[in-house]
């Protein structure tokens, strides 16, 4: 059975377009940025939106920063009366999803600075997922300001 060029061609091309698109529908982040922190501060927060435009839910597992010691992802939880950090050991995005990183809620924890930074520095960000994907990105530091109902809450780290 002979293929003719133009099949082989059309074949070919059928199957660039479609390894194409199936790295464009996977996962992206969207607007990362990290929050503009005094000086001699040495944690700072860190917030983006995952889209999962996959079909099966991915799992971030750890993060990495140059220029901090360490990473945690953290949620905020309301505790007797009060607004508590408390440190997840993974972050779940569900299948067609996403999930949003924002001050009062998810977010990363960047802890041990080991620069000073101000708006409009970047910082490199490593996320690793449970099936060994790995991402890299940067987000730029942005000043904050926050909206009246997160300035009414006082923030306390979970122990």
């Amino acid at each position: 059975m002979k293929i003719s060029f133009i099949s082989l061609f059309t074949l070919v091309l059928m199957l660039v377009s479609s390894l194409a698109w199936a790295e464009e529908a996977s996962l992206q982040i969207n607007d990362p940025w990290v929050r503009e922190a005094p000086p001699v501060a040495e944690v700072l927060a860190a917030f983006m939106i995952i889209d999962n435009h996959l079909a099966a839910e991915k799992i971030l597992t750890t993060v990495t920063a140059p220029a901090f010691n360490k990473v945690e992802i953290h949620k905020m939880i309301m505790d007797d009366g009060m607004m508590k950090m408390q440190a997840q050991p993974q972050l779940v995005i569900a299948a067609n999803s996403q999930r949003e990183l924002k001050p009062g809620g998810y977010h990363l924890m960047l802890i041990g600075r080991k620069q000073p930074l101000k708006a409009g520095d970047k910082v490199e960000l490593t996320l690793k997922f449970a099936d060994g994907e790995e991402m890299t990105i940067e987000a730029p530091v942005r000043r904050f300001v926050p909206s009246v109902n997160e300035s009414k809450h006082t923030h306390k780290h979970a122990e």
